[in-house]
Formats: C-alpha cells, sequence, structure tokens
C-alpha cells in the first residue's frame, strides 16, 4: 500500500483475480471499511463474492468487525495498528505516523 497519512484508514481490496483496489476512510470512524467498500464496489463493480483479502492500516471498530463479516464472510484481513481506545487516537496516531515514516525511509 501506498504511504497516506495513518489519520486516514487506506483499505485495499483484493479480488481472487489478483486486482488490488484501494480507498481511504477517517482512521477514527466505525464504519471505515463500509465507507471505502462502497466507493469500491460503485467506481469499479467489483462484487463481495470477488474479495479473497482486505488489509488496512487501522483494526476495524467492532461494528465494522460486523459489517465484513456480513458483507464478505470469511475474508482474510490483516491490519498494520490495532485499533486504540476512543481516548487513545492522538497518541496512536503519533506512533503510527513514526513506524509508517521510518517504512517511507528505506
Amino acid at each position: 500500500m501506498d504511504y497516506v497519512d495513518p489519520a486516514r484508514n487506506l483499505i485495499s481490496f483484493t479480488t481472487g483475480g489478483g486486482a488490488v483496489f484501494a480507498e481511504s476512510a477517517p482512521a477514527q470512524a466505525v464504519d471505515a471499511f463500509r465507507q471505502a467498500w462502497e466507493r469500491v464496489s460503485a467506481d469499479h463493480g467489483v462484487e463481495a463474492g470477488e474479495v479473497t483479502r482486505i488489509e488496512a492500516y487501522w483494526q476495524p471498530a467492532h461494528w465494522d468487525e460486523r459489517y465484513l463479516t456480513r458483507t464478505f464472510g470469511d475474508v482474510e484481513l490483516e491490519y498494520v495498528f490495532p485499533r486504540p481506545d476512543p481516548g487513545g487516537w492522538h497518541t496512536a496516531l503519533d506512533r503510527a505516523r513514526e513506524v509508517l515514516d521510518e517504512v517511507a525511509a528505506g
């Protein structure tokens, strides 16, 4: 995935054919995965049944976890950063920026 500000949750959807579609949504949104998927689906005509893997910067919120299960079933999900408690976003975002800056620097 390309580096973006971790205040945006960069989410990619990979199909069984290997196509990758990425969108971002506000990291703190409880429905960030839904927002990203609705844009990918509308813009590219991808069906949920085609998706075999989802990758993201941030762990989904509980609401999004339920949405992902209903929409994609038992799809492979991977994320880089655990979702902080609501009061811990400032610290988590600072740490995520440090990690992503280190990765981008090589």
